[in-house]
């Protein structure tokens, strides 16, 4: 029988994830903007800063998780976290700077720094996402489990969201974000970088990480080899693709909002945590919600749910909400909206450690770093595309740098990205859900080949 994690071991394990959101969510959320309007950078230039930094970054995540997969057994994954927080953290805070110089060499420091950080996240990440299905092993226990982390994580995204424009206008003295100092964007990107060190000093403290050995290198195939062999791994397709539609459609909105709220809906920037609160409050106290809805009627079907209850949401909250004030709808629909986003940010990765079984009875050995290594390898090149899509309409549309005030077609088109094209995104990867096999029952029945076939041995 497998063992039951404890409630401490839970509390634990999610308690990284308050770095790992924090960090990710405020560069997918925040960092467009301050390129744009603190730095200066063009448009266009700020973009192709996220797309040439993250297709680095995933291009090494596949690298990294056979690389952990291939040193669990001597030294562990949480070697990795351990030797790589501290400097994480330090590259957060760089992200941050706005150098003096032309928009040559703005552009050349934003990028190094940027590489820095992602880079860096991919050595911590990697193997600690890959944890999951090593220290929980059945079906439930890994939806429980990510449940934990995606309640930390979902909460630190709130914080992501809402903390900035405190952090930023306390060492600024224009009331708008827009135009506010650059120490306070510094001030923040330091503060976040502390905390993302101390969370994931935590979880090395307090988790401990399975005796269970890699398989040894000699019989494992080349890198290359192994990156094409995951992709026959039974519904491993099919949730990378639905993850990679999900992603795009997180980033179009997230990306998007700082612009959306000041400019579109014209909330002034200390409004706007009440919004974001609302939204990312209502999404930690739906987990317990989705648990028991997973219960009953799986985790296919509930993730079909929390994407019709937020494309809904977030299409009306962008057409329908009154401008100059956080109205009573709008604080409604963010709450509903916090309900689907709460099952988008859960089910996908309580679905992806399911994979790691059928991997192992298809190539006899468990390689759960390269199966969360790719998935945040599809993740992060569909978030660059989606932070992209926003860079390309602002260029296109005419976004005015350091500016509240945009013009009619601008705000039509944040407007559009916010709404109607962030919810069709959500909605197309409903075709995807239905696509993944993977059924708890289906996934039983590996375990108990799996266990009969060691017992053979």
């Amino acid at each position: 029988m497998e063992k039951t994690l404890s409630r401490g071991e839970k509390l634990g394990y999610g308690v990284a994830d308050v770095g790992a959101s924090l960090t990710f969510v405020a560069v997918n959320t925040w960092l467009l903007y301050f390129l744009i309007n603190i730095v200066r950078l063009e448009p266009l230039l700020a973009g192709i800063i996220f797309v040439l930094g993250r297709v680095l970054d995933a291009v090494l995540d596949p690298f990294m998780g056979v690389l952990s997969d291939r040193l669990k057994s001597r030294l562990g994954r949480k070697v990795f976290i351990r030797w790589g927080a501290v400097p994480l953290g330090i590259s957060f805070a760089l992200l941050w700077l706005v150098p003096d110089g032309g928009q040559a060499l703005k552009f050349g420091l934003a990028l190094l720094f940027f590489c820095l950080f992602s880079v860096l996240y991919t050595v911590v990440q990697v193997p600690y996402m890959a944890l999951t299905p090593d220290i929980a092993r059945s079906y439930d226990e890994r939806t429980s489990l990510t449940s934990f982390r995606m309640g930390f994580g979902t909460l630190a995204s709130m914080l992501a969201f809402a903390l900035p424009p405190f952090i930023i206008l306390a060492f600024s003295q224009s009331n708008a974000l827009a135009s506010s100092s650059p120490l306070g964007w510094l001030m923040m990107g330091v503060v976040f970088g502390l905390v993302t060190v101390v969370a994931y000093f935590i979880m090395v403290l307090t988790v401990k990480e399975p005796s269970n050995g890699a398989v040894p290198p000699k019989q494992r195939g080349s890198f290359l080899s192994e990156y094409r062999s995951a992709f026959s791994i039974y519904g491993f397709k099919e949730i990378f693709s639905l993850f990679v539609v999900l992603t795009v459609g997180i980033m179009v909105l997230n990306s998007i909002l700082p612009f959306y709220l000041e400019s579109g809906l014209l909330i002034q920037a200390e409004a706007q945590p009440l919004v974001l609160g609302t939204l990312f409050g209502v999404a930690i106290l739906s987990f317990p919600l989705w648990n028991f809805v997973a219960g009953r009627f799986g985790k296919r079907s509930s993730l079909i749910a929390g994407l019709v209850i937020l494309s809904s949401s977030v299409l009306l909250l962008t057409l329908f909400s009154p401008a100059g004030r956080v109205s009573a709808f709008l604080l409604l629909m963010s709450a509903c909206a916090g309900v689907g986003f709460s099952a988008v940010m859960l089910f996908p990765w309580a679905m992806l450690p399911d994979v790691v079984e059928f991997d192992e009875l298809e190539h006899r050995q468990r390689r759960e770093g390269l199966v969360y290594a790719l998935f945040t390898f599809g993740q992060k090149l569909a978030g660059s595309i989606g932070v992209f899509s926003n860079a390309i309409v602002a260029a296109v549309f005419g976004y005015q740098q350091g500016v509240v005030a945009q013009s009619t077609t601008t705000v039509t088109a944040l407007q559009m990205m916010a709404g109607p094209v962030s919810a069709g995104i959500f909605l197309l990867a409903i075709v995807f859900v239905l696509r993944f096999p993977i059924t708890k029952q289906q996934h039983q029945k590996a375990q108990d080949k799996l266990f009969s076939n060691s017992q053979k041995e």
